[in-house]
């Protein structure tokens, strides 16, 4: 096999603006500039291969994009509840996220513009979940 040989630096790292499935691949926790606590998320965009960040922020007036982006992994937001989220819980985790380009320093990267929260999966993470039970044919449902 022969090919020509591509530059990886200019392989695209961003899909086009619009919703995605995108999985929690890794998530640490750090501080913001500010001082305040943030769990850093690594996503990747399902089917794409495509990695972003985005950054959750425990500062009084980002509760709101915290709470969003739990309701986008299914878990369930009870107004005045205090929450303990961790880095490790997250890992695995899957949602819907509204993606947009955004070009830094010649360079172009998704990020997420809003997590979508009417379109929660419904299945467990990939790493914890079960494997499906095989439905047994009845008897006089055996093609034969």
């Amino acid at each position: 096999m022969k090919y020509t040989s591509q530059n990886a630096d200019n392989l695209p790292r961003f899909v086009p603006n619009g919703d995605y499935l995108v999985t929690v691949v890794e998530a640490s926790e750090t501080l913001s500039k500010a001082g305040d606590d943030m769990i850093k998320l690594k996503l990747e965009v399902e089917g794409h291969g495509v990695h972003l960040y985005d950054y959750l922020v425990a500062a009084e007036s980002s509760f709101w994009k915290i709470d969003t982006f739990r309701k986008a992994i299914g878990d369930r937001v009870v107004e005045g509840e205090e929450v303990e989220l961790t880095a490790a819980a997250l890992e695995g985790r899957q949602g819907h996220a509204r993606l947009r380009i955004e070009e830094y320093q010649g360079k172009r990267s998704n990020k997420v513009e809003l997590w979508i929260t009417d379109r929660v999966p419904t299945a467990t993470p990939k790493a914890t979940q079960p494997a499906p039970a095989q439905a047994q044919p009845e008897d006089d449902d055996v093609p034969f």
